[in-house]
């Protein structure tokens, strides 16, 4: 396994060119992103975010205007939207020249598209499913993996929740900084930093911007081996009065202890549920190993497959086509794979989060070429691997997302679809629709369970997909 030598190597092999870093002070526009809601009613109107970004994803300033319309031949939309500077003061770059809103008004149910265009170029929204009546359950997107200055991330989790509720239109959003690492700190250090004033203060910005039937914030944390030593899980509550488990407490320095731990806090207040998440278990400078633990795949149903740092479903040998690259790469070994715990027959569903170090959800930014944070994103953020990162040529993706298939917009469905597994991954920016059932049963329905009349009953698969653009297969 890599050494922490390797790492300081891999760092300084990743330097970038201060040429391109000069050049990054001014970028130019690149494209519109419309973000609209997934879920719609007939004739009830719903608001649309149109962004502009340059070439490092930052906002961009847009003079001109863009044509609007729909595939609802019927939908009443604005024929056309300017960028008039009216945007919320956060984000990479300044956004206020390079964010709107528009409103859109469906016609007809089916699934939907907004069409912008400008100069020859057509940019096409997420697709909407729009219903006759108000639906049952809704595709409601969020990231949950983040890191702010409380850790070894940039800036606050204010900040940050302002950022994915006015500007990225998410729906769920969580802070999840390490417990026992952080920005050059020692362990000891951080776990008393975090114990004393940290946690407290991430209770209460979580409290403070959680608002039931708009936008949902969870309580979270993550459970952090030191480098070399093991993988990284992710803990997540239902409320703000979990409890705290970190990786240096008596009894709970190894998976099996921490899960022990957390049931039997689950037994004790019978009012609290909590469910924890592995994340790049193939990135070899913190391996997960399915195959070496006692795997819990009650307090662990799902298992974080794809962020910034990659894919950890498979090997790249094995057509991985977003390998896990940042820090030591991918492990070599078996077991390590999301592909691995399902052979080994562990129910685990999957996610996407971004792991983002930086106030910014929703919204990644490593995997741009190398560019200078603004200024004004120092002063307010700090210094932490967010920026840093943006600075450095690492070798990274884009974060992230996560689609929960919940009843309204509440900690208890948002909770209940991480529980039953209703949940699936996409890279960023994308909001595809997908689902799929067996024989009626949908994922998180009857507890995912379907049962045949013999091995080679038949049995009916059904799929839907809509995505980005026609899916060929």
């Amino acid at each position: 396994m890599p050494g922490p030598l390797e790492s300081l190597r891999v760092f300084a092999t990743s330097r970038p060119s201060l040429r391109g870093l000069w050049a990054s002070r001014s970028g130019s526009f690149d494209r519109v992103h419309p973000v609209a809601p997934s879920d719609a009613v007939a004739g009830e109107p719903v608001e649309v975010v149109v962004q502009a970004w340059d070439e490092y994803e930052r906002f961009h300033p847009f003079d001109g205007a863009l044509a609007v319309s729909a595939t609802d031949p019927d939908a009443t939309v604005p024929d056309r939207v300017t960028f008039d500077g009216d945007g919320p003061p956060v984000g990479p770059g300044d956004p206020e020249q390079g964010i709107t809103r528009i409103e859109a008004t469906f016609a007809t149910p089916g699934v939907r598209y907004l069409v912008f265009e400008h100069g020859g170029e057509r940019y096409v929204s997420n697709p909407v499913r729009v219903h006759a009546d108000e639906p049952a359950t809704r595709t409601l997107w969020g990231d949950i993996h983040l890191h702010s200055q409380y850790s070894d991330g940039a800036g606050s989790m204010a900040t940050g929740f302002r950022f994915a509720r006015e500007v990225m239109a998410l729906d769920v959003c969580a802070y999840t900084d390490h417990d026992t690492m952080g920005f050059f700190v020692p362990p000891s250090l951080q776990r008393r930093r975090m114990h004393r004033r940290y946690f407290g203060e991430m209770r209460r910005a979580t409290e403070a911007f959680n608002e039931p039937g708009a936008f949902v914030t969870l309580f979270g944390y993550e459970w952090t081996k030191q480098p070399n030593n093991g993988g990284h899980v992710n803990v997540y509550f239902d409320s703000a009065d979990g409890t705290l488990v970190d990786s240096r407490a008596d009894g709970s320095r190894t998976y099996e202890g921490l899960w022990e731990r957390l049931r039997a806090w689950r037994e004790r207040d019978d009012t609290g549920d909590v469910v924890t998440i592995p994340h790049h278990p193939a990135e070899a400078m913190y391996p997960f190993d399915f195959a070496a633990t006692e795997y819990d795949d009650d307090l662990a149903p799902l298992v974080e497959v794809y962020s910034q740092w990659g894919s950890s479903e498979r090997p790249a040998s094995d057509g991985n086509r977003r390998p896990l690259a940042m820090g030591q790469g991918e492990i070599g070994d078996a077991g390590h794979y999301a592909q691995d715990a399902l052979a080994l027959g562990y129910r685990v569903g999957l996610l996407g989060g971004s792991d983002y170090h930086g106030p910014y959800p929703g919204h990644s930014l490593l995997h741009a070429k190398p560019h200078l944070p603004s200024l004004a994103e120092w002063y307010r953020d700090g210094i932490g691997w967010g920026h840093i990162w943006r600075v450095w040529n690492e070798r990274s993706y884009p974060g992230g997302l996560t689609a929960f298939r919940a009843p309204d917009r509440t900690r208890a469905g948002v909770f209940d679809a991480l529980r039953s597994r209703a949940v699936y991954a996409t890279t960023q920016p994308d909001r595809i629709l997908a689902d799929l059932s067996v024989n009626g049963t949908r994922v998180g329905e009857a507890g995912s369970e379907v049962t045949v009349g013999a091995p080679t009953a038949e049995r009916e698969i059904a799929y839907e997909v809509h995505g980005t653009a026609p899916s060929k297969r």
